[in-house]
């Protein structure tokens, strides 16, 4: 999964809307003082992939994320795997009592590589249908993508202690080496 272009508002630190260009990046570091909002970049597109953020330690704690003094929080994030192009956007609505609600989702079929590709299809669209999708399509889960991809601050240093069994078994189910044990079979 390559990400592309990135656009959030009244997400955490981004209370305006924010647009973040990848396109022409081949490598890059997110850099700057404390509270610049990096970590808000990585919450951000983990959230449009998934609905959540690891940082919180809930799955469901999402009011977090809404700026504060705003009533919602919208993610749209653009993406290649492979050659296909996809746009996924998410909304993050207040719903009183420090509660929120993420029920507002799609998951679309892009077509063009340019900064207005035109959207060619809907894959899905409600909350969990994007979350199920998105994991069919990068082949990994909130969890694995949190400890391969994302490896929040702390967490691959515990992922290096894990107990080698653990690890060994997350490695063989990313990289599909289960294909083996079946060929076995």
């Amino acid at each position: 999964m390559r990400p592309l272009e990135l656009e959030v508002e009244g997400f955490t630190a981004f209370r305006e809307r924010t647009t973040v260009d990848f396109r022409d990046a081949e490598l890059f570091a997110l850099s700057g003082p404390t509270g610049a909002g990096k970590s808000s970049v990585i919450d951000a597109v983990t959230f449009a992939l998934y609905g959540s953020v690891a940082r919180y330690g809930d799955r469901r704690l999402v009011s977090p994320l809404i700026s504060q003094g705003k009533v919602e929080a919208r993610v749209r994030l653009d993406f290649a795997v492979g050659d296909e192009r996809y746009r996924v956007a998410r909304v993050v609505r207040a719903t009183g009592a420090k509660g929120a609600t993420t029920k507002e989702a799609r998951l679309e079929r892009l077509d063009g590589d340019g900064a207005d590709p035109q959207v060619v299809g809907t894959l899905a669209g409600d909350a969990d249908g994007v979350s199920e999708a998105v994991g069919s399509l990068l082949g990994l889960t909130f969890e694995h993508f949190n400890t391969c991809v994302v490896l929040p601050q702390g967490e691959f240093a515990r992922f290096l202690h894990e107990k080698p069994a653990d690890r060994q078994d997350l490695l063989v189910e990313l990289l599909g080496l289960g294909v083996y044990d079946r060929m076995r079979e």
